[in-house]
């Protein structure tokens, strides 16, 4: 059963048309029936600021040590500014060269520092390991990994640990070659794109 401030982010993503429902292919190449459209949140910042003011809440109460919020582009990354922002700590963000997660070397302060990462929607947690992977390479220690909604309800584990949500839901995914809307003929959409291979 959600609770209050589940509902209230429930209610910002419906009010901002954020929650789509058709035959959706996830970036990690699932089907889904239900598409959290994050770029419509970054597209209403005075929405989007109400929700991560909750991210910022619940961060400040678990009382981490850290020294930068890192987020990885694209969607992410006006999430974990605003984060950053609202908590006064630095930001940074990682982006795919080469196929392979980096951090551009101008964040130069971020090697062997403390973080925290932030990221929008967890399906499968293959971008937030990509994350913390190429951080680990810069010897930073991560003290905790937050996304607004876990379309896995609690179900993904980074690094043996649940990733801490505002919103944690139990949203199927389907393998394509076992996916009941493919099978029902509904068309599939692909709203939104990263650089993610």
């Amino acid at each position: 059963m959600p609770d209050n401030r589940s509902e209230l982010i429930l209610s910002l993503f419906q009010q901002s048309n954020a929650l789509l429902r058709g035959h959706f292919k996830l970036t990690s190449g699932k089907h889904s029936e239900w598409y959290f459209e994050k770029i419509k949140l970054i597209e209403r910042p005075a929405v989007l600021e109400k929700i991560i003011d909750l991210l910022a809440e619940q961060i400040k109460q678990d009382n981490l040590a850290f020294d930068y919020v890192v987020s990885p582009a694209y969607g992410a990354i006006a999430i974990g500014f605003l984060t950053a922002l609202k908590l006064n700590k630095l930001f940074a963000f990682s982006q795919r060269a080469e196929e392979k997660m980096t951090v551009r070397s101008g964040f130069s302060g971020l090697d062997k520092s403390r973080a925290i990462i932030v990221e929008d929607i967890l399906t499968t947690g293959g971008s937030i390991q990509e994350v913390l992977d190429c951080l680990h390479q810069k010897e930073v220690e991560v003290a905790g990994i937050y996304c607004l909604v876990d379309r896995s309800g609690g179900q993904v584990l980074i690094e043996g640990k649940p990733v801490k949500s505002l919103l944690s839901l139990k949203v199927e995914a389907f393998e394509p070659e076992g996916c009941p809307l493919c099978r029902q003929n509904l068309p599939l959409i692909k709203p939104g794109a990263s650089d993610k291979k």
